[in-house]
């Protein structure tokens, strides 16, 4: 089993460096209940640290909006390329991915929420912007990939999916 995790989470980080393909992940339920398995506390630390304000109702909410909204673009635009057979791999893709974005976010927000010196603050603001960067070039690249899309239009469908599921959270779970 360790192994298997391992060797799962090698294939992310390829993916991540944009150097495998999204396709490649077993399109099996089983395979998307294993990596959810894995997101979930992932993003429930990192809303937890990013947004220490929010009680637990909102970290659990949050998280579940940044389930829903990308699952449901994901599902439209494949069933808008007529490639919804593809919906787990890819969506196993994103959860997986960005899992591995959170964690390498995590000392960053860290940082960012505890340290009073504005030269870290500054190089820790830059280097979320550049994940942030990351995650869109990693997203454009499996939406490409499962959609037969330029990685630009994936890179936009992700930006406005991170940006509805923001919106959305902050709006629905305001800080107290």
């Amino acid at each position: 089993m360790m192994k298997t995790m391992q060797h799962i989470s090698f294939y992310f980080w390829r993916l991540c460096l944009l150097r495998d393909s999204p396709e490649r992940i077993p399109a099996t339920p089983f395979v998307l209940a294993l990596v959810l398995l894995v997101y979930l506390p992932i993003a429930l630390i990192a809303i937890t640290i990013g947004r220490p304000a929010l009680g637990l109702a909102g970290i659990v909410g949050t998280v579940i909006i940044g389930l829903i909204f990308p699952a449901a673009l994901t599902w439209g635009l494949l069933a808008l390329k007529q490639a919804t057979n593809r919906f787990v791999a890819t969506y196993s893709a994103l959860l997986g991915t960005n899992s591995i974005m959170l964690i390498i976010l995590l000392p960053v927000n860290l940082v960012l929420l505890n340290t009073d010196n504005e030269s870290l603050k500054l190089l820790a603001d830059s280097v979320s912007w550049i994940c942030l960067g990351w995650w869109l070039a990693i997203a454009g690249f499996i939406y490409h990939k499962a959609s037969n899309i330029s990685v630009i239009q994936g890179s936009a469908i992700a930006f406005v999916t991170e940006l509805l599921g923001v919106i959305t959270s902050v709006s629905l779970f305001p800080a107290a």
